[in-house]
């Protein structure tokens, strides 16, 4: 486990106000643990947002890779003209 905060599932029920607020004191995860095996991860909701950010970190990157790739092929089109373009095929009136 990456943390010191443990708590048994006994405890965390019976002093769940205080472990909230240890969590959002300290900024650290609380283990949870039934058993002696980790069963559940309490996290302030700064550290979940922080952990999600990352998680999509590499899913934004290769996004930014592919379109660095279709700028560099010539694969780019102007949005304005193939909004209008859609527009007048299908008879619909376009700002552009």
């Amino acid at each position: 486990m990456r943390s010191t905060d443990i708590k048994s599932f006994t405890d965390y029920r019976k002093h769940l106000r205080e472990c909230h607020d240890m969590v959002r004191e300290t900024g650290r995860p609380l283990y949870v643990t039934n058993h002696g095996a980790a069963e559940a991860v309490i996290l302030s909701p700064e550290a979940y947002d922080a952990l999600a950010d990352q998680a999509e970190l590499p899913e934004i990157l290769a996004m930014l890779a592919r379109s660095q790739e279709d700028l560099d092929a010539g694969r780019i089109a102007d949005a304005h003209r193939i909004l209008k373009d859609l527009a007048d095929r299908h008879g619909l009136e376009s700002d552009s």
